[in-house]
């Protein structure tokens, strides 16, 4: 073997080693759970909060749950006012004080701002809205301020939403009667240009992740699409768009579908996916609904009705399983895993070098109380 490739192949190793290296980790600390609900009973979780940071402290808001019955047993979905506000203590979090919303909401895309923590959009008792407010907590009073922003073009659920330079993106979405496929922007700079559309989106997407890279990059990751007569379209696509938004190349498929997940940036120039509906039971329960509502026996469509309630029941949950996208090598990579079941149709919020999990669905119709909290750092 000659001297030159004796010389490479150490290079090729210490060049793969610089590589590994630059993974970070995260470490998970003992969790916290919501507080006591208002009839003093244990809060059961939050489908579709609003979570952000605003000034030094963690908002968690609204939400949507079944509080008195789950839906398999006739129960009804609510959603939800209550306001809960955490500082930082040590490597978690402690509970500061608690606040009502004017208008109950959930999922509403949160974007973390300088000045407070936005709120686009979302759905509330009478419907879909198009309305944004910023929210910011006042230390003194232990109260929450709401000051209006620029609505959205129309109604949106369900959406990306991502900080993106001084401008902010919103991407896909459930609108009232149709899933959507736009762009649209916000210039911090000139609110009172309000909301505009600068591109589509490869397909009409809803329950999807929207990233930004420290390079100009944004990403979109999985989502899901419904369908009025048929089950959803699941997505485990992973696109890139480098002109704000305008246009979409693709980068390599997440390695499952991947639907109402959590995902978030991080220092070591990878995309953390925490969470995610693979989709096997929702598709399943899907295609029971749509055939009972077909079914015209009353028996037979009974039948159908107990066979999506016994799947609902036994759902296996979304698993724990972390995976990590490297931007640099564009490869999907198994990491570690949640300490507990991963929560879906929530926020990864990035908080200086804390990730948290606020709540979320961890099986059909089931939300979760805890708070999942992790410190990153580099191996």
């Amino acid at each position: 073997m000659t001297k030159q490739h004796w010389m490479g192949i150490i290079v090729g190793i210490l060049f793969t080693g610089a590589v590994h290296a630059q993974v970070g980790r995260l470490e998970w600390h003992k969790g916290i759970t919501l507080p006591a609900m208002q009839d003093g009973k244990k809060h059961i979780g939050l489908a579709g909060p609003i979570a952000g940071v605003t000034g030094d402290c963690l908002l968690i808001a609204g939400g949507a749950n079944f509080p008195h019955l789950p839906p398999w047993e006739g129960g009804t979905k609510e959603i939800q006012k209550e306001v809960f506000i955490y500082r930082k203590e040590g490597a978690g979090l402690r509970l500061a004080a608690q606040d009502s919303l004017s208008v109950a909401v959930a999922y509403a895309a949160s974007l973390s701002l300088p000045d407070g923590l936005l709120v686009i959009g979302g759905e509330t008792p009478d419907g879909k809205t198009a309305a944004c407010r910023l929210i910011k907590y006042d230390s003194s009073t232990k109260k929450i301020t709401v000051s209006d922003y620029p609505n959205l073009p129309v109604p949106l659920a369900n959406m990306g939403a991502v900080v993106h330079g001084n401008k902010l993106l919103v991407a896909g979405g459930e609108m009232q009667d149709a899933v959507s496929d736009q762009v649209f922007q916000l210039d911090l700079a000139h609110l009172e240009k309000g909301w505009g559309c600068v591109g589509k989106l490869p397909y009409a997407v809803s329950h999807l992740q929207l990233l930004s890279d420290s390079q100009n990059g944004l990403y979109l990751l999985g989502g899901r699409k419904a369908h009025p007569e048929s089950p959803s379209t699941l997505y485990h696509e992973l696109w890139c768009s480098t002109d704000n938004g305008s246009t979409w190349s693709k980068r390599t498929d997440i390695p499952f579908f991947a639907a109402a997940g959590t995902a978030c940036v991080l220092p070591d120039q990878g995309i953390w996916l925490l969470s995610a509906d693979r989709g096997n039971t929702f598709h399943q329960v899907e295609a029971l609904i749509f055939d009972a509502k077909k079914e015209a026996n009353p028996s037979k469509r009974q039948k159908l009705i107990d066979a999506k309630n016994r799947l609902q029941i036994n759902h296996p949950g979304f698993g724990r399983a972390i995976w990590r996208y490297d931007l640099k090598l564009k490869k999907w990579n198994r990491m570690a895993d949640l300490p507990s079941n991963g929560p879906v149709t929530t926020a990864a919020v990035v908080w200086d070098d804390m990730i948290i999990l606020p709540s979320g669905e961890i099986k059909a119709g089931v939300r979760t109380p805890e708070i999942l909290v992790a410190t990153f750092s580099k191996k």
